[in-house]
Protein backbone atom coordinates (compact mmCIF):
# COMPACT_ATOMS: atom_id res chain seq x y z
CA UNK A 1 0.00 0.00 0.00
CA UNK A 2 1.29 3.45 -0.90
CA UNK A 3 2.16 5.66 2.07
CA UNK A 4 -0.09 8.48 0.81
CA UNK A 5 -3.05 6.11 0.43
CA UNK A 6 -2.42 4.59 3.87
CA UNK A 7 -2.38 7.97 5.60
CA UNK A 8 -5.50 9.18 3.77
CA UNK A 9 -7.29 5.96 4.75
CA UNK A 10 -6.29 6.35 8.41
CA UNK A 11 -7.27 10.04 8.55
CA UNK A 12 -10.66 9.17 7.05
CA UNK A 13 -11.11 6.49 9.71
CA UNK A 14 -10.37 8.71 12.71
CA UNK A 15 -12.44 11.55 11.24
CA UNK A 16 -15.54 9.68 10.06
CA UNK A 17 -15.59 6.34 11.88
CA UNK A 18 -13.93 7.14 15.21
CA UNK A 19 -15.15 10.76 15.08
CA UNK A 20 -12.08 12.21 16.80
CA UNK A 21 -12.20 15.93 17.54
CA UNK A 22 -11.13 18.35 14.80
CA UNK A 23 -8.12 19.38 16.90
CA UNK A 24 -6.98 15.75 17.33
CA UNK A 25 -7.38 14.99 13.63
CA UNK A 26 -5.45 18.15 12.70
CA UNK A 27 -2.55 17.28 15.03
CA UNK A 28 -2.33 13.69 13.71
CA UNK A 29 -2.55 14.92 10.13
CA UNK A 30 0.26 17.40 10.73
CA UNK A 31 2.50 14.68 12.20
CA UNK A 32 1.77 12.23 9.41
CA UNK A 33 2.43 14.82 6.70
CA UNK A 34 5.98 15.13 8.10
CA UNK A 35 6.26 11.34 8.14
CA UNK A 36 5.04 11.06 4.55
CA UNK A 37 7.49 13.74 3.38
CA UNK A 38 10.39 11.91 5.03
CA UNK A 39 9.33 8.66 3.36
CA UNK A 40 9.04 10.21 -0.10
CA UNK A 41 12.27 12.20 0.30
CA UNK A 42 14.00 8.89 1.00
CA UNK A 43 12.32 7.17 -1.97
CA UNK A 44 10.05 5.03 0.21
CA UNK A 45 6.70 4.75 -1.57
CA UNK A 46 5.19 1.65 0.02
CA UNK A 47 4.30 1.13 3.69
CA UNK A 48 5.70 -2.40 3.47
CA UNK A 49 9.19 -0.92 2.85
CA UNK A 50 9.26 0.82 6.24
CA UNK A 51 11.15 -0.93 9.03
CA UNK A 52 12.11 -0.17 12.62
CA UNK A 53 15.43 1.49 11.74
CA UNK A 54 13.78 3.75 9.17
CA UNK A 55 11.32 5.07 11.77
CA UNK A 56 14.17 5.62 14.23
CA UNK A 57 16.04 7.60 11.55
CA UNK A 58 12.96 9.77 11.08
CA UNK A 59 12.64 10.41 14.83
CA UNK A 60 16.36 11.25 15.07
CA UNK A 61 15.98 13.77 12.24
CA UNK A 62 12.97 15.40 13.93
CA UNK A 63 14.62 15.46 17.35
CA UNK A 64 16.65 18.52 16.35
CA UNK A 65 13.49 20.58 15.85
CA UNK A 66 11.04 19.23 18.44
CA UNK A 67 10.71 19.18 22.21
CA UNK A 68 10.66 15.79 23.91
CA UNK A 69 6.88 15.90 24.37
CA UNK A 70 6.30 16.86 20.72
CA UNK A 71 8.52 13.94 19.70
CA UNK A 72 6.45 11.60 21.89
CA UNK A 73 3.27 12.92 20.21
CA UNK A 74 4.84 12.36 16.79
CA UNK A 75 5.68 8.75 17.68
CA UNK A 76 2.14 8.22 18.97
CA UNK A 77 0.72 9.41 15.64
CA UNK A 78 2.99 7.02 13.74
CA UNK A 79 2.20 4.12 16.08
CA UNK A 80 -1.53 4.68 15.71
CA UNK A 81 -1.18 4.72 11.92
CA UNK A 82 0.78 1.45 11.80
CA UNK A 83 -1.47 -0.24 14.38
CA UNK A 84 -4.47 0.66 12.20
CA UNK A 85 -2.74 -0.73 9.09
CA UNK A 86 -1.80 -3.94 10.92
CA UNK A 87 -5.33 -4.53 12.25
CA UNK A 88 -7.12 -3.67 9.00
CA UNK A 89 -4.68 -4.66 6.24
CA UNK A 90 -2.36 -7.12 8.01
CA UNK A 91 0.69 -4.93 7.23
CA UNK A 92 3.57 -5.59 9.65
CA UNK A 93 3.94 -2.96 12.39
CA UNK A 94 7.55 -1.65 12.45
CA UNK A 95 7.10 0.63 15.47
CA UNK A 96 5.55 -1.66 18.07
CA UNK A 97 8.77 -1.88 20.12
CA UNK A 98 9.83 1.80 19.89
CA UNK A 99 9.15 3.81 23.03
CA UNK A 100 9.84 7.36 24.21
CA UNK A 101 9.17 8.63 27.71
CA UNK A 102 7.16 11.82 27.97
CA UNK A 103 8.59 14.45 30.28
CA UNK A 104 6.14 15.50 32.95
CA UNK A 105 5.79 19.26 33.45
CA UNK A 106 3.75 20.67 36.29
CA UNK A 107 0.82 22.70 34.95
CA UNK A 108 0.92 26.47 35.42
CA UNK A 109 -1.95 27.71 37.57
CA UNK A 110 -3.10 30.90 39.27
CA UNK A 111 -3.71 31.19 42.99
CA UNK A 112 -7.07 32.50 44.25
CA UNK A 113 -5.85 36.10 44.46
CA UNK A 114 -4.49 35.99 40.91
CA UNK A 115 -7.77 34.59 39.56
CA UNK A 116 -9.64 37.37 41.38
CA UNK A 117 -7.25 39.98 39.93
CA UNK A 118 -7.80 38.61 36.41
CA UNK A 119 -11.60 38.45 36.61
CA UNK A 120 -11.97 41.80 38.36
CA UNK A 121 -9.97 43.54 35.64
CA UNK A 122 -13.00 43.52 33.31
CA UNK A 123 -15.53 46.35 33.22
CA UNK A 124 -18.94 44.66 33.52
CA UNK A 125 -20.71 47.81 32.35
CA UNK A 126 -19.21 47.19 28.92
CA UNK A 127 -21.00 44.31 27.16
CA UNK A 128 -17.87 43.19 25.27
CA UNK A 129 -15.84 43.01 28.47
CA UNK A 130 -18.77 41.32 30.22
CA UNK A 131 -18.69 38.65 27.49
CA UNK A 132 -14.90 38.25 27.74
CA UNK A 133 -15.05 37.89 31.51
CA UNK A 134 -17.79 35.27 31.23
CA UNK A 135 -15.64 33.11 28.95
CA UNK A 136 -12.75 33.03 31.42
CA UNK A 137 -15.00 32.71 34.46
CA UNK A 138 -16.79 29.71 32.95
CA UNK A 139 -13.49 27.86 32.34
CA UNK A 140 -12.38 28.52 35.91
CA UNK A 141 -15.71 27.71 37.59
CA UNK A 142 -16.34 24.46 35.65
CA UNK A 143 -12.82 23.31 34.67
CA UNK A 144 -13.91 22.83 31.06
CA UNK A 145 -11.40 22.70 28.22
CA UNK A 146 -11.19 25.60 25.74
CA UNK A 147 -12.41 23.28 22.99
CA UNK A 148 -15.41 22.34 25.15
CA UNK A 149 -16.17 26.02 25.71
CA UNK A 150 -16.14 26.69 21.96
CA UNK A 151 -18.21 23.57 21.20
CA UNK A 152 -20.79 24.25 23.92
CA UNK A 153 -24.31 24.16 22.48
CA UNK A 154 -27.22 26.18 23.86
CA UNK A 155 -29.31 23.03 24.36
CA UNK A 156 -26.67 21.62 26.72
CA UNK A 157 -26.86 24.38 29.32
CA UNK A 158 -29.46 24.34 32.08
CA UNK A 159 -29.64 27.71 33.83
CA UNK A 160 -32.32 26.62 36.33
CA UNK A 161 -30.33 23.67 37.65
CA UNK A 162 -26.96 25.40 37.04
CA UNK A 163 -25.71 22.43 35.01
CA UNK A 164 -23.75 22.12 31.78
CA UNK A 165 -23.52 18.97 29.68
CA UNK A 166 -20.10 18.71 28.06
CA UNK A 167 -18.91 16.41 25.29
CA UNK A 168 -15.19 15.93 25.91
CA UNK A 169 -12.37 13.90 24.40
CA UNK A 170 -13.45 10.66 22.81
CA UNK A 171 -17.05 11.94 22.82
CA UNK A 172 -17.20 11.30 26.58
CA UNK A 173 -20.12 13.07 28.23
CA UNK A 174 -20.00 14.68 31.67
CA UNK A 175 -22.02 17.14 33.72
CA UNK A 176 -20.35 20.15 35.36
CA UNK A 177 -21.87 22.69 37.72
CA UNK A 178 -22.06 26.48 37.86
CA UNK A 179 -22.44 28.69 40.89
CA UNK A 180 -25.41 31.09 41.07
CA UNK A 181 -23.43 34.12 39.89
CA UNK A 182 -22.07 32.34 36.82
CA UNK A 183 -25.54 31.04 35.91
CA UNK A 184 -26.88 34.60 36.17
CA UNK A 185 -24.01 35.85 33.99
CA UNK A 186 -24.81 33.25 31.31
CA UNK A 187 -28.49 34.21 31.42
CA UNK A 188 -27.65 37.91 31.02
CA UNK A 189 -25.39 37.07 28.05
CA UNK A 190 -28.15 34.99 26.43
CA UNK A 191 -30.80 37.69 26.85
CA UNK A 192 -28.83 40.89 26.26
CA UNK A 193 -25.52 40.30 24.50
CA UNK A 194 -25.83 37.26 22.26
CA UNK A 195 -28.86 38.61 20.33
CA UNK A 196 -26.80 41.67 19.29
CA UNK A 197 -23.93 39.45 18.13
CA UNK A 198 -26.21 37.01 16.31
CA UNK A 199 -26.08 38.61 12.87
CA UNK A 200 -26.11 35.23 11.11
CA UNK A 201 -29.00 33.69 13.06
CA UNK A 202 -26.69 31.11 14.62
CA UNK A 203 -28.81 29.11 17.06
CA UNK A 204 -26.62 26.11 17.87
CA UNK A 205 -23.52 27.25 19.74
CA UNK A 206 -23.75 29.25 22.95
CA UNK A 207 -20.76 31.48 22.33
CA UNK A 208 -20.40 33.55 19.16
CA UNK A 209 -18.23 36.56 18.42
CA UNK A 210 -19.35 40.06 17.42
CA UNK A 211 -19.57 39.03 13.78
CA UNK A 212 -21.96 36.21 14.62
CA UNK A 213 -19.39 33.46 14.03
CA UNK A 214 -18.83 30.51 16.33
CA UNK A 215 -16.11 31.17 18.90
CA UNK A 216 -12.71 29.57 18.23
CA UNK A 217 -9.79 28.58 20.45
CA UNK A 218 -7.48 31.27 19.09
CA UNK A 219 -9.85 33.98 20.29
CA UNK A 220 -9.71 32.72 23.89
CA UNK A 221 -5.92 32.27 23.80
CA UNK A 222 -5.47 35.82 22.49
CA UNK A 223 -7.82 37.14 25.19
CA UNK A 224 -5.69 35.56 27.93
CA UNK A 225 -2.45 36.80 26.35
CA UNK A 226 -3.81 40.35 26.18
CA UNK A 227 -4.84 40.22 29.85
CA UNK A 228 -1.52 38.70 30.88
CA UNK A 229 0.35 41.62 29.29
CA UNK A 230 -2.11 44.21 30.59
CA UNK A 231 -1.89 42.98 34.20
CA UNK A 232 1.87 42.28 34.04
CA UNK A 233 1.34 38.66 35.08
CA UNK A 234 4.75 36.98 35.10
CA UNK A 235 3.49 33.41 34.77
CA UNK A 236 3.26 32.00 31.25
CA UNK A 237 -0.50 31.48 31.48
CA UNK A 238 -3.01 30.26 28.91
CA UNK A 239 -6.72 29.37 29.08
CA UNK A 240 -5.62 25.93 30.30
CA UNK A 241 -4.13 27.65 33.36
CA UNK A 242 -7.68 28.43 34.52
CA UNK A 243 -8.62 24.76 34.16
CA UNK A 244 -5.47 23.85 36.12
CA UNK A 245 -6.40 26.45 38.75
CA UNK A 246 -9.88 24.92 39.07
CA UNK A 247 -8.39 21.48 39.79
CA UNK A 248 -5.69 22.74 42.14
CA UNK A 249 -8.10 24.86 44.18
CA UNK A 250 -10.53 21.93 44.54
CA UNK A 251 -7.73 19.74 45.91
CA UNK A 252 -6.75 22.58 48.26
CA UNK A 253 -10.28 22.31 49.65
CA UNK A 254 -9.79 18.54 50.21
CA UNK A 255 -11.99 17.43 47.30
CA UNK A 256 -11.16 13.78 46.62
CA UNK A 257 -9.11 12.93 43.54
CA UNK A 258 -11.83 10.78 41.92
CA UNK A 259 -14.29 13.68 41.98
CA UNK A 260 -11.73 16.03 40.42
CA UNK A 261 -11.02 13.38 37.77
CA UNK A 262 -14.71 13.20 36.85
CA UNK A 263 -15.13 16.99 36.75
CA UNK A 264 -12.08 17.37 34.49
CA UNK A 265 -13.15 14.52 32.21
CA UNK A 266 -9.90 12.57 32.59
CA UNK A 267 -10.19 8.95 31.50
CA UNK A 268 -7.15 7.97 33.59
CA UNK A 269 -6.71 9.09 37.20
CA UNK A 270 -2.93 9.23 36.72
CA UNK A 271 -3.52 12.34 34.58
CA UNK A 272 -5.34 13.97 37.50
CA UNK A 273 -2.63 12.99 39.98
CA UNK A 274 -0.25 15.58 38.55
CA UNK A 275 -2.20 18.18 40.55
CA UNK A 276 -1.19 16.45 43.78
CA UNK A 277 2.43 16.94 42.69
CA UNK A 278 1.76 20.67 42.43
CA UNK A 279 0.57 20.73 46.03
CA UNK A 280 3.54 18.65 47.18
CA UNK A 281 5.89 21.05 45.40
CA UNK A 282 4.32 24.10 47.05
CA UNK A 283 4.34 22.45 50.48
CA UNK A 284 8.03 21.71 50.01
CA UNK A 285 8.72 25.32 48.98
CA UNK A 286 6.81 26.60 52.00
CA UNK A 287 8.78 24.26 54.29
CA UNK A 288 12.09 25.43 52.81
CA UNK A 289 11.12 29.06 53.37
CA UNK A 290 10.22 28.24 56.97
CA UNK A 291 13.57 26.51 57.50
CA UNK A 292 15.45 29.53 56.07
CA UNK A 293 13.46 31.86 58.34
CA UNK A 294 14.36 29.77 61.37
CA UNK A 295 18.07 29.92 60.47
CA UNK A 296 17.89 33.70 60.19
CA UNK A 297 16.33 33.92 63.67
CA UNK A 298 19.20 31.87 65.09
Amino acid sequence: MQISEAIDDYIYNITTIQQKSAATVASYKNDLEKYKKFCLDNHVQQVEEIDNLFVQDFLSAEKAYLSNNSLVHLLTSIKNLHTYLFLNYDIANPVAVIALKKQQHLPIFLNENEVELLLNSFDENDDIQYFHKLLLRLIYITGMRVSELCDLEIKNINITHKQIRLIGKGNKERIVLMDTLTAENVLYYLRNIRPRFNKKNQNVYLFINQLGNRLNRQFVFQLIKKKKDELLIQKDISPHSLRHSFATHLLNENTDLRTVQELLGHSDISTTQIYTHIENKHLKEAYNKLERAKKKEI
